[in-house]
């Protein structure tokens, strides 16, 4: 339905939603041009499954999967760092972004701590703001 086989895919009870992970470069693909497959994909899903539908782009490094996990947000940079026994990525985000990666009711913030858990043992995602240096 997506037009390229996803690498993953993920169902959250909690949120009624699937969850389709594609290859790094597939995601334009995989949603169409101004998102027509998609929004085919989800009002045929809704009809059969009541569940909405939601596409990531996998990335090869642990940093660029938790910056796409919370696009459209702009992510300058992730550190991923020990806490204890946990493994936490640190996603900087700039400032008015904030909001879009953490999501309405911390959807995507959610979306972006099980997916990242599931592929790289990240135990955790916390958000701080991205501050430009100023010369």
């Amino acid at each position: 339905m997506l037009g390229v086989r996803p690498k993953d895919v993920v169902e959250d009870k909690e949120e009624n939603r699937l969850i389709f992970v594609v290859e790094k470069g597939d995601l334009g693909r995989a949603v169409g041009r101004g998102g027509r497959k998609l929004k085919t994909m989800r009002r045929l899903l809704r009809g059969d499954l009541d569940m909405s539908i939601e596409v990531v782009e996998f990335d090869d490094t642990p940093e660029g999967f938790v910056t796409n996990l919370l696009s459209p947000a702009r992510v300058p940079k992730v550190r991923i760092v020990k806490q204890g026994d946990e493994t936490v990525a640190i996603a900087y985000v700039v400032e008015q972004d904030k909001s879009i990666a953490i999501g309405k009711n911390g959807r995507r913030i959610k979306r972006a701590r099980i997916l990242a858990k599931r592929w790289y043992s990240i135990d955790n995602i916390k958000i701080a703001t991205w501050t430009t240096p100023t010369s």
